[in-house]
């Protein structure tokens, strides 16, 4: 048992670890792409509450916390940034039209809420078949399949409440710094230029 715990520690260091990593990088990417520290921190918040909405999730189902949870959390850290990025992306493509924040917030997070739900959906299409396996593989593959899942979930929830409330919250006065001169737009303007 000794072993045991070690390598769960070990595992909990390492799904910190990822978790850390990603946010850092995606904050970094948002930041990039958007040139906005507030939307990089909304996209940065959104990671950890669905890694503990997605313990709570397995809490729930009777899951304990093992190398095949936090294995599956710690691959989902990679997915779940998608659903905040995609949201508020698409709320900057509407203040740079000249929208309203709040009409803003709500025309692009109506807009993204089924692609987002597909992509999911396929996303969790590759772990469905784990729910039906037998013996064995039932027991280290399912709990891994529970954790991305509810992760997915998860992440999709809080794309459609939470980060529209902290867009409204955090860029309520603003807007007028949010324009269609971010680096990538700039890109895609000298590109359409040289075609």
């Amino acid at each position: 048992t000794r072993r045991s715990s070690d390598l769960v520690l070990h595992s909990i260091h390492s799904l910190v670890q990822e978790g850390l990593i990603g946010a850092v990088l995606t904050g970094l990417m948002v930041l990039l792409f958007l040139r906005d520290w507030r939307s990089a921190l909304i996209v940065v918040i959104n990671i950890p509450i669905s890694l503990l909405a997605a313990c709570f999730a397995l809490w729930l189902t009777g899951q304990n916390v093992n190398i095949m949870t936090l294995g599956g959390l710690a691959l989902a850290v990679g997915i779940l940034i998608d659903e905040a990025t995609v949201t508020v992306e698409n709320i900057h493509s509407y203040l740079a039209k000249g929208t309203p924040l709040s009409l803003s917030v709500l025309n692009a997070t109506r807009e993204t809420t089924l692609p987002r739900f597909l992509a999911m959906l396929c996303i969790l299409a590759v772990f469905l078949p784990a729910l039906f396996m037998t013996g064995p593989a039932k027991a280290l593959f399912t709990p891994l399949a529970l954790s991305v899942g509810f992760s997915m979930a998860a992440s999709y929830i809080l794309s459609s409440t939470l980060v529209p409330i902290l867009s409204i919250w955090f860029m309520r006065g603003h807007e007028g710094e949010i324009q269609d001169a971010s680096f990538y737009a700039r890109l895609r303007a000298r590109y359409g230029q040289l075609l």
